[in-house]
This record gives C-alpha cells, structure tokens and sequence, in this order.
C-alpha cells in the first residue's frame, strides 16, 4: 500500500495520517501491536482508530494490519505472481471437498456470514447458489445455528484476515452446534481457518510490479475458485 495514496484517496485528515504514520513505521512489529496500544502511543480512543478503518473500507482492526503486514513484504522477483497456478491448486485441493459438503447439503439452508466489504461478495454467492437450486440466505440467524438446527444448515465465511472477532463468535456458535463451515480466507493460520470444516485459503496477490498502488486479488480469485466450484458440483 502506498501511504500517499490512501491519504489522498480517502481525504484522511491530521489524525487519521498520524495513525497510519505509526502503523507504517512499526509495520514489522503491527501483528503484536493491538488497538488499544495504537490509541494509548497516539493519544486518542480506540473508536478513532476503528473509524479509520471503516474509512479504508476494511472489515476491522484485524484486518487493517493483516493487508498492511501483508503489503509490507518485499517481492524478490515476479516469478510467483501466477493467479491462475494458484486459483487453481485451491481448486484441485478443495473441490471434492466442497462438492462433498454441498451435495449432501442440499436441503439445508446455506446461510453467508461476511461483513464490510465481504459482504458484497457474499450477496453474489447467495444469487448464484439459488439459481443453482440451492436455498440460501446472506445474513445471520443465530437462532438457526443452534444444536437443534444443526442438521438444517450450512455455514459459508467469507473473510480476508480470518480475524474478525464478531465473525469468530458466530463461528465458535456454530462449530459447538456441529453446524458444518466452509471458509473463504486469506490466511491459514487464522482463527477462521482453524474453525472451519472446510478452509480455502486465498492468499490473494498484490505483487503487480508495474502498478505504482496494485490490488490485493483476494476477491477476485475468491469470485473464480467459487465460480468454478459451483459449475462443477
């Protein structure tokens, strides 16, 4: 990520630049670093620094710092950025897998679990899902994930850090209840991915060495693993 650019792009005032200054000039130490230590070193409240995260349109604190982490690292060549070669070991690893879990759940209700700017893919997934005959919701119940629903439904994540406490709570319900869980997630080690029943981990790529401010492809390899999988059940 270009520090510049966000500044720009988001009309950050002084406040919200002095944070992503300090982010910036403790990104090797950001994965120990909590939001409370962020507001405290700045001199501000916690809820300050969870605006600014709503303002770069993250899911939360979490992830904020997983994509600074992640955009921090330095690229030795451009060798390793293949999409396709990695979209489709995801595909290979996880596809019998996943037509597994949805053929035989094809009378439970599909409920996606997402926030932020997840959701929006989520919304996508619901419509493809039902067009495939599948039912499916893209909002949560919890009454639905409780022991006695536990054969009725399927839980589908979408998360980009796999850190998000308010989708870790819903989660934790859920795998208490023996509710079956398929995530989308952009890191293995993440509490997500150690929940779920079935974790497809997307690293996403933002190594474009030609772009001056590259994208993370989180999404959009998410959007063709997905697309793939469901033409293929």
């Amino acid at each position: 990520m270009d520090f510049e650019y966000l500044i720009n792009k988001y009309q950050l005032n002084q406040i919200e630049k002095n944070i992503l200054n300090y982010l910036y000039q403790n990104v090797d130490e950001l994965k120990k670093i909590g939001i409370r230590k962020v507001a405290k070193d700045n001199y501000i409240s916690t809820t300050t620094v969870y605006k600014l995260c709503k303002k770069l349109n993250f899911e939360g604190y979490s992830d904020m710092i997983y994509n600074l982490c992640y955009s921090s690292k330095e690229t030795l060549n451009d060798s390793s950025l293949d999409i396709y070669a990695s979209t489709n070991k995801q595909i290979e690893d996880n596809l019998e897998a996943f037509s597994s879990i949805l053929n035989r759940s094809k009378n439970k209700l599909i409920m996606l679990l997402s926030v932020g700017i997840s959701q929006n893919i989520a919304n996508y997934i619901n419509e493809r899902f039902a067009v495939s005959g599948f039912r499916s919701i893209s909002n949560t119940h919890l009454e639905l994930l409780s022991k006695e629903h536990q054969r009725d439904v399927l839980l589908v994540v979408i998360s980009n850090s796999g850190e998000t406490q308010s989708l870790i709570d819903v989660i934790k319900k859920a795998k208490a209840n023996n509710v079956d869980i398929i995530s989308f997630v952009g890191n293995s080690n993440s509490k997500i991915s150690k929940l779920s029943t079935l974790p497809i981990i997307i690293e996403g790529k933002n190594d474009f060495f030609s772009l001056k401010n590259p994208p993370n492809t989180f999404f959009s390899e998410l959007m063709l693993i997905f697309e793939c999988f469901i033409n293929n059940l």
